[in-house]
């Protein structure tokens, strides 16, 4: 039951729910990771907010959010990834495949990362957009919707905070309350990987012309 949790992970753009002015509530606070969720309005699951401390910087960030062939040893129950298209460092279109717990189906998704630095700022943020008609729905699988974003804020030289945050629907018959009932579980998971991966990793000498 725990695993329902692969049914939320990274969607995007939908129209059908839209983040309400739902205070955020503290759902789990360990490992230095907080996750918080709030109702939205008009739609039936919960958004979700995790925020972190990594030690590593902008880049270390990107070159692994753009690394989608290891994107499965980080993403939490994320059984393949796939990039379909790429437009210089900015923006990225992958295909990715959640593993989902019997009876239900995997979940799959495309996904457009969209990359904005606020050189002012020293804020870094990933748009995800859901592309639902970019390739035809394989019935193996329930394509997924919603939207949400990464954001990145260099705190020093080599230390940033880390927020995700999303809106989902993973569609089929997955009841809403069920859903909810694990709406930290994705976020916490996916963090604690991303921030153990970055940190056990050697700096990479890869720079980003986009980042000044």
């Amino acid at each position: 039951m725990k695993n329902i949790v692969v049914l939320i992970f990274f969607l995007a753009v939908q129209n059908s729910c839209v983040f309400s002015q739902a205070e955020w509530v503290l759902n789990r606070d360990t490992d230095g990771i907080k996750v918080y969720s709030k109702e939205v309005e008009d739609c039936q699951f919960k958004s979700f907010k995790a925020i972190t401390t990594i030690n590593g910087s902008i880049h270390d960030f990107v070159f692994t959010l753009a690394d989608i062939a290891n994107f499965p040893k980080w993403g939490h129950q994320i059984k393949s990834a796939t990039i379909l298209e790429k437009t210089g460092d900015t923006l990225q279109i992958y295909y990715s495949i959640a593993k989902a717990p019997f009876p239900y189906k995997d979940r799959d998704g495309i996904y457009l990362n969209r990359f904005k630095w606020d050189s002012d700022a020293k804020t870094l943020t990933v748009e995800i957009e859901v592309l639902n008609d970019y390739l035809d729905h394989d019935d193996n699988y329930i394509r997924v919707k919603g939207y949400g974003y990464w954001k990145t804020v260099l705190v020093s030289e080599n230390k940033m905070e880390v927020t995700f945050s999303m809106q989902i629907d993973p569609g089929g018959s997955i009841p809403s309350w069920l859903a909810n009932l694990f709406v930290d579980g994705t976020p916490f998971h996916t963090l604690l990987n991303l921030k153990n991966r970055i940190e056990a990793s050697k700096e990479t000498n890869f720079r980003y012309d986009f980042i000044d």
